[in-house]
């Protein structure tokens, strides 16, 4: 049964629903079974800017983020409801998207009365589907808890909903590299894939000296898994002898340049395209943008007929992916706008809670 309570507030009246029997079943599925669940646990749409850092995390240093792998999970955010403010617990993406949309409100898990393991099982789990750790430090605050709390990968990963897989992964890579490479691996220069073949090798050395034309751009990740089974294969092959036999079956990496895209008049009726905007000079070129879409609207058209081969249109799937969840907040974005051309200041929150972040 469904109640539904009202309850007054500095912003207001906030309506939430306390729904036991399905929030236990969300938060048994991706987080294991806490005790006395359906008493402490219900859901409520709160304000976004009242939704504080859990005071007990450390201060993360989100550089990596512009690299990092971006996880399509979104979890419902899970806060905790202590002495009449909320804390996060578990789902910092959800919250960032959310305010990238311009929404205030967001519906969250609250929980009440949390113990110390539960409230590091939300962090390790935030810190994972959120990426807020680069790779290394990521293994290094699995290990730590394991450590703490004396369980193993397989308990670790139902509680957080990470696979023992993955744990298992990030946890060798910690013992196995040379922590030289571990620091190219958590800032962005050496990949994942890249670090897990080469730490198969066994002498730090070795791996380093593999490491190098990836980490310079020389070689292609397509060739990781090639040349570390070569090395293993003839051991006593100096490395840059294994190395010269793949360099010649890869380009050498050239910055992108960007070339002006024009157009010819008669072909659809529309001005060519200047090329400062393509570059990013005319931020609010609202008639150049139109135009823009027009063009690749055109484009994606000639894309639909043309013959692809396989290694180009992976390539492109990825990136039309990402095309398309730009296109969904561009579109979100116009039809919340309101008639007389302004539109709500949707980055309050979002500063409040980065002065949070920052007054700690």
């Amino acid at each position: 049964m469904e109640n539904t309570v009202s309850r007054l507030d500095t912003k207001g009246t906030v309506s939430f629903q306390y729904l036991s029997w399905n929030t236990e079943s969300l938060i048994t599925r991706r987080f294991g079974q806490p005790q006395g669940l359906a008493d402490r646990t219900f859901l409520m749409r709160i304000a976004i800017e009242n939704i504080l850092p859990d005071p007990n995390r450390p201060a993360y240093d989100k550089a990596h983020r512009k690299w990092a792998r971006r996880r399509r999970q979104r979890r419902m955010p899970v806060v905790l409801a202590e002495k009449g403010k909320f804390y996060l617990l578990c789902g910092y993406n959800s919250i960032d998207a959310a305010q990238r949309a311009g929404e205030d409100v967001i519906e969250c898990v609250v929980r009440q009365g949390v113990s110390d393991e539960e409230r590091e099982e939300f962090r390790i789990a935030d810190e994972y589907f959120s990426s807020l750790l680069p790779p290394i430090k990521m293994a290094e605050s699995f290990i730590n808890f394991r450590e703490d709390f004396h369980v193993t990968q397989q308990e670790l990963a139902r509680r957080t909903g990470i696979t023992a897989g993955t744990v298992h992964h990030y946890e060798s890579l910690r013992k196995t590299l040379s922590p030289k490479l571990q620091l190219h691996v958590d800032r962005g220069e050496l990949t994942f894939k890249e670090a897990r073949c080469i730490a198969d090798l066994k002498k730090f050395d070795q791996q380093e000296e593999l490491a190098q034309p990836f980490i310079d751009r020389k070689l292609s990740s397509v060739h990781v898994e090639d040349l570390v089974a070569k090395a293993k294969a003839e051991p006593s092959k100096a490395s840059s002898d294994l190395i010269a036999e793949f360099a010649p079956k890869m380009p050498q990496v050239k910055k992108p340049t960007i070339k002006p895209i024009v157009t010819k008049h008669k072909e659809n009726g529309h001005k060519p395209i200047h090329p400062a905007r393509l570059n990013g000079a005319h931020k609010d070129d609202l008639e150049g943008m139109q135009e823009d879409a027009f063009m690749l609207a055109g484009t994606l058209e000639k894309l639909a007929s043309a013959e692809i081969p396989e290694y180009r249109r992976l390539r492109l799937v990825s990136t039309l992916r990402i095309l398309s969840s730009r296109l969904n907040i561009a579109l979100e974005h116009l039809n919340r706008y309101k008639a007389n051309g302004t539109v709500r200041n949707h980055n309050r929150s979002r500063t409040r809670y980065a002065e949070t972040v920052n007054a700690r």
